[in-house]
């Protein structure tokens, strides 16, 4: 019984040394920026004041779950010049993370809402990994709440390229923000060893625990 107890906290330990699993985190204006991309089309950027200047309003949600209301002070509008025409941001994560969720708070009429959103994934490497078109659904009124869109495993993503267009010229939304976890690194060769050695204590310990009670049995 001893025996099989230390075998379980040896091979416990060696996980733990391995260390713990991250916990998702929401990516807001605390932890990534955000940029006017060059892939905008001509066109003018109404309440986007000083031509993106104050553009981290997009992403200063405090989390997935907010309310937004929609003022002169919290939403983002621009007007392309011809159809076709969009908006392009450019988010940096400032390091790499598995994407699982996308929050899009959107305008809450046709007339002025984001009608698509093409996305461009990108390693630290700046090396395409991914990419993703969305039609955002209209935004509820009068708190606008995320829709919540699942991702499909977008991995050790960096840089995000954004371009955002509206069927009548016109890009109105009030918030983007991303769910993710740290993109797990390669273990280095030490923890990799006390991965292994955890992984192998807990197989030794089911085997012991299957002998004592063959014997048992056996008795």
């Amino acid at each position: 019984m001893r025996l099989n107890a230390w075998i379980v906290s040896f091979a416990l330990a060696g996980l733990a040394a391995a260390g713990p699993a991250a916990a998702q985190t929401y990516l807001n204006s605390s932890n990534i920026t955000v940029t006017v991309g060059a892939g905008t089309s001509p066109g003018d950027f109404n309440n986007t004041f000083n031509n993106g200047a104050t553009i981290t309003k997009v992403i200063d949600a405090p989390s997935a779950d907010a309310e937004e209301f929609h003022n002169q002070q919290t939403h983002i509008w621009y007007t392309a010049d011809s159809l076709g025409g969009g908006l392009e941001l450019r988010f940096d994560f400032q390091t790499e993370y598995d994407l699982s969720v996308l929050h899009f708070w959107n305008y809450t009429s046709e007339d002025y809402d984001v009608d698509s959103v093409s996305f461009t994934f990108y390693s630290g490497a700046n090396v395409q990994v991914g990419t993703l078109s969305v039609a955002p659904a209209l935004g509820s009124s009068p708190g606008i709440r995320a829709q919540d869109i699942t991702l499909a495993a977008p991995l050790n993503v960096r840089y995000v390229t954004a371009f955002l267009t509206g069927s009548n010229r016109q890009v109105d939304f009030q918030n983007i923000g991303f769910t993710a976890d740290v993109s797990a690194p390669i273990p280095e060769p030490e923890t990799a060893s006390l991965m292994a050695l955890g992984l192998a204590g807990l197989l030794l310990a089911a085997r012991w625990q299957r002998r004592r009670c063959s014997m048992a049995s056996g008795s």
